[in-house]
């Protein structure tokens, strides 16, 4: 390649760095908002200008489209440079512009791959270099807990998911891993490094606390390509638990305590807890698979899943479905945008959903209301207190045992009343067909049943 042409593709290569470093920091600070236009329409000029002078195939990159994010634009200027990097053992005076855009263990690696392989190989393994990750070192921490040691576990950190276990032990073993993909982000590692960890002890609390030094925000930005986590094993004898982390998920497993958590953005899942449970998470789903003790579990945008809990159970969804199965105790349940699900459950429930349909199998009572859906209600054996049923769009639909001694109060607006039981009237003076009031087989507790726009079903089982 004669001079003149080298001294192109140098300055060619300078454009392409600095479109890199515009879209890098675009996407950490947003001090370049608006301009992918701007940087798209540099990244094609410089790929048509590198096609005209055949320093690149002609149809090995693909323009850049109009609507390209900065992250595309980004991954575009860096495979580019790394294609002509393939030119660097004929050219070694680019190959300090080069090692400064991509760095000195990309490009020696990449100097030995175009060596022992063909072009075409090394362009799909490009990829995978450009997301290395940078690891600091992990920190691992014991703590005794025996006789007069901490008794309860408070973590709170700015960022990072965080995992607790148990085990048959008098100490608490804390492990923390740090890393960070710094090719794609070239602020994630000064990012990783303004990263802080402490310990405290204090009187019956050990606390672990996470913070950035010098309160970067960016990270919130990038958080999926930073990787905290917090592996903390307590032990199996009675331990509370206070954990709080902005952004992560939270694991914890066979924990006898009170437990506390709190996540704005990360999944909660709990297994085989003994003891009070409050969780809450803005975005995320939340999962309990055995618990003895009271709980209450709220997210804002997730799912709630109960599976075998012995004990009150508090939820509330917006945007999710709600499910319980085999739980023993009083179930306080809201959702909004989702369905409710209640499973061979005992102790009554009281249910509230918006926008999604209701299913309960309890043995009562029951306060249901739905707006937007139906509801099935499958009562258990003999109704133990008054229950009232509403749906509003749909069809209310109740099973009872034949035995059952119940007072029946049901109306519906623009729908049929449809009974398999047995009904004494007490409203014959005043019989409608949108309206029944009387006793089924003889008095009980009252039940109330209204629909706006649908049936109401009355079902008998054995």
């Amino acid at each position: 390649m004669e001079q003149e042409q080298q001294n192109e593709i140098r300055g060619l290569l300078q454009i392409l760095e600095q479109t890199a470093e515009i879209a890098e920091d675009a996407i950490l600070t947003e001090a370049y908002k608006n301009a992918e236009e701007r940087c798209i329409t540099q990244f094609n000029k410089v790929l048509k200008r590198l096609i005209e002078i055949e320093a690149v195939p002609n149809d090995l990159f693909d323009a850049l489209q109009e609507d390209a994010s900065y992250g595309e634009i980004s991954i575009a200027c860096h495979h580019l440079a790394a294609f002509l990097s393939e030119g660097l053992g004929a050219f070694p005076d680019l190959k300090g512009m080069m090692t400064n855009m991509l760095g000195k263990k990309f490009i020696d690696d990449i100097t030995d791959e175009i060596k022992e392989s063909k072009f075409g190989d090394l362009i799909r393994n490009a990829m995978p270099d450009f997301l290395t990750l940078k690891t600091l070192d992990d920190i691992s921490k014991s703590f005794d807990v025996s006789h007069n040691g901490p008794k309860k576990l408070i973590i709170d950190t700015e960022l990072g998911a965080i995992k607790i276990h148990t085990a048959d032990t008098d100490k608490v073993n804390v492990f923390v891993h740090r890393s960070a993909q710094i090719k794609s982000d070239r602020l994630a590692a000064d990012i990783l490094d303004d990263f802080q960890v402490n310990f405290i002890e204090e009187g019956k609390n050990l606390k672990i606390d996470g913070n950035f030094i010098t309160e970067k925000q960016h990270w919130r930005k990038i958080a999926d390509r930073i990787d905290i986590g917090f592996d903390v094993v307590v032990p199996r004898s009675r331990y509370d638990i206070d954990l709080k982390t902005k952004n992560g998920d939270i694991t914890v497993t066979d924990v006898n305590g009170a437990v506390e958590c709190r996540t704005a953005n990360g999944n909660l899942q709990f297994q085989n807890i003994t003891g009070l449970l409050y969780a809450y998470t803005e975005k995320g789903n939340v999962r309990l698979n055995k618990g003895k003790g009271d709980i209450r579990l709220e997210t804002l945008r997730g799912d709630i899943d109960i599976s075998e809990n012995t004990g009150k159970v508090d939820t509330v969804t917006s945007g999710g479905n709600l499910r319980c199965t085999n739980v023993v105790g009083e179930i306080n349940g809201e959702s909004s945008g989702g369905f409710i699900k209640i499973i061979a459950c005992k102790g009554g429930a009281k249910l509230d959903a918006s926008g999604g349909s209701i299913d309960v199998e309890n043995d009562g009572p029951i306060t249901a209301k739905t707006i937007g859906g139906s509801i099935n209600a499958d009562i258990i054996g003999q109704l133990k207190d008054d229950s009232v049923i509403e749906a509003s769009g749909g069809d209310v639909t109740v099973s009872l045992i034949s035995a059952v001694a119940a007072k029946l109060d049901a109306r519906s607006g623009g729908g049929e009343i449809i009974s398999a039981l047995p009904i004494i009237r007490t409203d014959k003076d005043d019989a409608e067909s949108w309206k029944l009031q009387g006793v089924i087989n003889s008095e009980g507790p009252l039940m109330t049943l209204r629909s706006v726009g649908g049936d109401i079903i009355l079902k008998s089982k054995p």
